[in-house]
């Protein structure tokens, strides 16, 4: 199945546009997950109730994989062992490895084996910088998913992202324009641009039109408001992914039922989103 296909027909069936950053850190699960358990079984369990918990409203689950690695062996093996069980109980949910990599040539075929042979993702998240070179090895599969960041959510994005060029156009607006042009080839790719650049925002909807998917993030512990994505959702409202990762999964902290507490976080950011998504600019 495309992956275009997979993303878009989960956005068209269900009646939501959350999507549930598995950035789970290893310090901040909490204690009672981690007794006489490994560093990957933790984790594992961790994100599988949170997928119990989460996984009727989300459209797709993102995952930082520095949130692992940076755990070793132990992490990574959690983070195998999490997607494994998503593709075996919700095969119809997309995964995304926010991996932010930028390969080219040989180099590509062992980001291959790494992201989606071995880790088991659906999608890598890649940065443009090297031009086309980045993501052509990456588009003969149209099952693989290539999501490019366009414009980012961090507070320096702008420093570089925002450069004026002697066309007119900002840097951000010349590589959209090259992605839905000249690189989406096969179809396969889709766009990052973050919710704390509203203005941004807009304008990338605008360069890709209705129909391209738009992940955005920021919404939430990074200071992005929802109501910064109105008029973003595309085609029927519904070709727009919005990402939270603390505020879904972290939600449960000082809690007495933690994962109640993380499926009604995930539910309240659905709520507010569809509200959101009949409203116009």
């Amino acid at each position: 199945m495309k992956f275009i296909d997979k993303i878009t027909s989960r956005l068209d069936s269900i009646n939501s546009h959350v999507c549930v950053g598995l950035d789970s850190n290893y310090e901040r699960i909490p204690e009672i997950l981690k007794k006489s358990k490994s560093v990957s079984q933790t984790i594992f369990d961790f994100n599988k109730n949170v997928i119990l918990a989460t996984h009727n409203v989300a459209i797709a689950y993102k995952i930082n994989l520095a949130f692992y690695a940076g755990f070793g062996a132990e992490g990574l093996e959690g983070l195998r062992l999490t997607n494994h069980y998503l593709k075996k109980h919700y095969t119809d949910i997309p995964i995304l490895a926010d991996c932010k990599r930028s390969e080219m040539g040989e180099s590509v075929k062992m980001l291959r084996q790494e992201i989606v042979d071995w880790l088991g993702f659906d999608c890598i998240m890649i940065t443009p910088w090297f031009g086309f070179d980045t993501v052509k090895d990456l588009l003969h599969d149209s099952s693989l998913g290539v999501c490019i960041f366009v414009h980012d959510s961090n507070p320096t994005a702008a420093e570089f992202q925002d450069l004026e060029l002697t066309n007119g156009k900002h840097l951000y607006e010349e590589v959209t324009e090259h992605v839905v042009k000249s690189w989406n080839t096969n179809g396969n790719i889709f766009v990052e641009a973050g919710a704390t650049y509203p203005k941004q925002l807009r304008r990338v909807r605008q360069i890709v039109g209705n129909n391209m998917v738009i992940l955005t993030a920021g919404v939430g512990a990074q200071g992005g408001k929802a109501e910064d994505v109105t008029g973003i959702f595309g085609k029927d409202g519904k070709r727009l992914l919005v990402n939270s990762s603390r505020g879904i999964i972290f939600a449960g902290e000082g809690k007495r039922d933690y994962f109640l507490a993380v499926k009604e976080a995930a539910e309240k950011l659905r709520k507010n989103l569809l509200g959101i998504s009949l409203l116009r600019l």
